[in-house]
């Protein structure tokens, strides 16, 4: 079995459109940098794995809406300076279309949530499976099998696996939540709990301890006890906010089959679109 690359489509377009010196333009001077980008990049990555099978998943324009019923400040800090990036979709899609690789956006769910469903059930198959994004998030989702792809790294630190987690944050993959919970993530406009950075969220967690666990640990001050209780209903929220979400979707079933596919270089791809001229 090949192993599956799951593609966060809007991350690669955000590094695509914003990740280069100078604006990539076609013979005729329209700014192509979004879309060229965003296959160059790709195939970056492609050259890295070898054959694998990918699929690309993008944010449904209401994804988010589940969650802002929760927390009204959810990622409400993203105000894009440029939303003319996005109309760089369509001929995206487009190129995605004519390599005949897969790629799914779905109204009502963030990409996130459609990533992590079909990533546990490939998972459990025990694929090895890379997801490329660099939103941290997805380090929920590392395993020994699952990785996170990240090209903006240096070369050596392309792939980050379970062990590199662990000796960077001193928490399991599977804790990252509960870290997060406590520290905050600014990426989604999540507050953590003051006076709760990473080490001493790490330190709390040490040993795979769990976030229930905590107030019978012994390991909380006067002080954190007192901060953590106080703040435990935001806690909880956090982790809610944080942790991706298992999706009963009939179309995911059907995504790892078909065509293992090779990336061809960017120009070729805007070629074979006519974008180039």
């Amino acid at each position: 079995m090949v192993p599956l690359v799951v593609v966060d489509g809007h991350n690669l377009l955000f590094r695509a459109a914003f990740g280069f010196p100078t604006p990539i333009k076609s013979r005729s001077g329209v700014d192509r940098t979004a879309i060229f980008g965003f296959f160059a990049i790709a195939r970056k990555a492609a050259l890295e794995i070898g054959d694998a099978e990918w699929v690309v998943f993008f944010d449904g324009l209401q994804g988010t809406a589940s969650r802002l019923a929760e927390h009204e400040e959810y990622k409400a800090q993203r105000v894009l300076k440029d939303p003319t990036i996005f109309t760089a979709m369509p001929d995206i899609k487009a190129g995605l279309d004519a390599l005949q690789i897969r790629w799914i956006e779905q109204e009502t769910y963030e990409a996130d949530d459609l990533i992590s469903t079909l990533v546990t059930d490939e998972a459990q198959k025990g694929r090895d499976i890379y997801i490329m994004s660099t939103d941290k998030d997805f380090y929920q989702l590392v395993s020994q099998t699952t990785r996170i792809l990240n090209t903006a790294r240096k070369r050596e630190q392309w792939i980050i696996q379970h062990e590199d987690i662990l000796t960077q944050f001193g928490i399991a993959p599977a804790q990252w939540c509960d870290f997060r919970a406590l520290t905050g993530d600014p990426s989604d406009n999540i507050k953590g709990i003051a006076g709760i950075g990473p080490r001493t969220a790490a330190r709390l967690l040490a040993d795979g301890l769990q976030l229930e666990e905590l107030a019978a640990s012994g390991r909380l001050s006067k002080a954190l006890e007192a901060k953590v209780l106080d703040s435990w209903e935001k806690i909880q929220l956090n982790r809610r906010l944080l942790k991706m979400r298992y999706i009963t979707n009939p179309v995911l079933s059907t995504l790892t089959t078909g065509t293992i596919t090779s990336w061809p270089p960017a120009k070729d791809v805007l070629n074979q679109l006519q974008l180039w001229d």
